[in-house]
C-alpha cells in the first residue's frame, strides 16, 4: 500500500462515480412506446460511445503509460479474445432465449469497463489527491451518457426494466473494487497501463462484436441512417471530451 495514499477520499470518489452512473439506468423505466421509439438511437450511440471511449481515452492512456506500440496492440488483442472466450462461453448456457446474447455481454463488458475506471481513480489518487478527483469528474462526465445507452442495450436484448437496474448494480459495483485494488496490488505505469489496453478490446469488441449486430434488428424503415448518425454522434461525444482533457 502506498503512503499516504487518501483510501477514504479514494473510495468516495468511486462509489460516488458507481452512484451517479448507476442514477443514468433509470431511463430503463421510460413508456414502452417512447422507449421502442429511442432505442434504436440509444444503442447506436452507445456503439459511438463504446468505441470513442477506447480509440480516443483509453488507447492514448495506455500509450502515454509507457507501453510500446506493439506491446499495446498485443494487450488490445488479449482483450478481444479474453471477451470472445467468455461470449463463447455465455452462448453455451442453457439461458432463456428472451434474453439477447449481446444484453448479456454488455453486462459483462460493462464490469470490465468499470473495473478499469476503478483502477484509474485509483491510481489517480495515488499520484495526487486533488488529480484523483479531477478524473473522477472527468470519468463520470463521459459516463453518464454512455450508461443511459447502454440501458437502452440491455432492455433492447430482452431484459425487463427492474432486471436491467439491478444488473446495472452490480456492473457499478466494480469501480470501488478497482480503486482499491490500487492499495493491494500498486500503480505502477506499467499496470495501469497494461490495464487500459486489455480494456480497449474488450470494448471493441463489445461495441463491434455485440452492440452492433444487435442493434440491426431494431432498425426499421424510419431508422435506416439511425445507425451511423447515432455511432457518429456517439463519438463526436469522445472526440470532443478527449479535446477539451488536451486543453487543459
Amino acid at each position: 500500500m502506498q503512503q499516504g495514499l487518501d483510501l477514504s477520499g479514494m473510495l468516495g470518489a468511486s462509489v460516488a462515480v458507481a452512484t451517479a452512473s448507476l442514477s443514468a439506468r433509470l431511463v430503463v423505466w421510460l413508456t414502452p412506446r417512447r422507449l421502442q421509439a429511442w432505442l434504436p438511437w440509444l444503442q447506436a450511440a452507445a456503439a459511438g460511445l463504446l468505441l470513442g471511449d477506447a480509440l480516443l481515452h483509453m488507447l492514448p492512456e495506455a500509450m502515454a503509460h509507457g507501453l510500446t506500440p506493439g506491446q499495446v496492440g498485443t494487450r488490445v488483442s488479449f482483450g478481444i479474445l479474453g471477451l470472445l472466450c467468455i461470449e463463447c462461453g455465455v452462448r453455451a448456457m442453457n439461458t432463456p432465449a428472451a434474453t439477447a446474447v449481446f444484453a448479456r455481454m454488455d453486462i459483462m463488458g460493462d464490469a470490465l469497463h468499470h473495473l478499469v475506471d476503478g483502477v484509474v481513480i485509483g491510481a489517480s489518487f495515488a499520484i495526487d489527491r486533488t488529480l484523483g478527483f479531477v478524473v473522477a469528474l472527468a470519468i463520470l462526465a463521459h459516463e453518464l451518457p454512455r450508461e443511459i445507452a447502454n440501458a437502452g442495450v440491455l432492455v433492447a436484448g430482452g431484459y425487463r426494466p427492474r432486471r436491467a437496474f439491478l444488473l446495472s448494480i452490480a456492473t457499478t459495483a466494480t469501480i470501488p473494487l478497482g480503486a482499491m485494488s490500487i492499495a493491494l496490488v500498486g500503480h505502477s505505469p506499467a499496470f495501469l497501463g497494461t490495464s487500459l489496453a486489455v480494456a480497449v478490446g474488450t470494448t471493441l469488441y463489445l461495441a463491434c462484436g455485440d452492440v452492433l449486430p444487435g442493434l440491426w434488428a431494431n432498425v426499421g424503415p424510419g431508422h435506416r441512417f439511425t445507425p451511423a448518425m447515432g455511432v457518429a454522434v456517439g463519438m463526436a461525444f469522445m472526440w470532443l471530451a478527449a479535446v477539451l482533457d488536451h486543453g487543459r
